[in-house]
């Protein structure tokens, strides 16, 4: 792929899943006051099916726990919330820590989500993605009230249903955004998928689910000529976050 003008530089780690997920965390945990947004951008080096707050007491309901292990898939809980997701190689993540006060992130947690969607698509938008965009509130509830009148397990995923201000191309999730808000800092946890979640299905209680989670997800390798740069990717929404 063809490199943009504008790149920042970004130091692109390689980390265990459990690992990747402790240093977001730790982000929160040493916030400090001199520095307005602090973010860093990795590929998890092992798979594991990673499951938000809410999920934690159903995690026996969702995940098939047994066929993850025979999978050598890990199962991890987040302090953010969010739907279940497989955290692989074929998602390229970062983690962007803000200090509070600070506009973009005011006491609306789901307007808190509104510019890191608008720069994500800038970004996306500067690497040729012209078809991204961000996806408005009333979208995503309507989405999610389908989804609950008949009562579908996508729910229970992080890319099989929209959220606020998450990134889409053609109605299909790209970016997944999750928060872990405290008093002095907000820790956004950002999911961008390389290739589709279908995978996610067969570590599910829901295998059948496979074929939508291919029809509402897609990645960055669909949308951009191999081999890519994910480097160079991560540098360039980099560029737009702090832009």
């Amino acid at each position: 792929m063809r490199l943009p003008r504008h790149v920042t530089s970004v130091s692109l780690s390689a980390e265990p899943a459990a690992q990747a997920l402790a240093r977001d965390e730790a982000l929160l945990d040493a916030a400090d006051a001199g520095q307005a947004m602090v973010s860093r951008w990795y590929i998890a080096q092992t798979r594991a099916v990673v499951l938000g707050l809410g999920l934690w007491r159903r995690r026996f309901e969702i995940v098939d726990e047994e066929r993850c292990r025979q999978a050598g898939v890990e199962v991890l809980e987040r302090r953010a919330g969010g739907g279940a997701l497989l955290l692989d190689d074929n998602m390229l993540c970062a983690a962007v820590c803000v200090r509070l006060p600070d506009e973009r992130a005011g006491a609306d947690l789901t307007e808190s989500y509104r510019w890191l969607g608008d720069r994500l698509t800038n970004g996306l938008h500067t690497l040729g993605v012209r078809a991204a965009r961000r996806v408005e509130i009333a979208e995503a509830r309507m989405d999610t009230a389908d989804l609950k009148t008949r009562a579908d397990p996508l729910l229970n995923t992080c890319f099989g249903c929209l959220s606020p201000h998450e990134v889409v191309i053609d109605g299909r999730k790209l970016i997944g955004l999750a928060q872990v808000r405290r008093r002095h800092a907000a820790l956004f946890q950002i999911g961008i998928l390389l290739r589709d979640q279908a995978p996610l299905a067969r570590l599910l209680r829901h295998p059948e689910l496979a074929p939508e989670l291919r029809r509402r997800t897609v990645g960055v390798a669909d949308l951009l000529p191999e081999p890519l740069d994910v480097t160079a990717i991560a540098g360039t929404l980099e560029h737009a976050l702090r832009a």
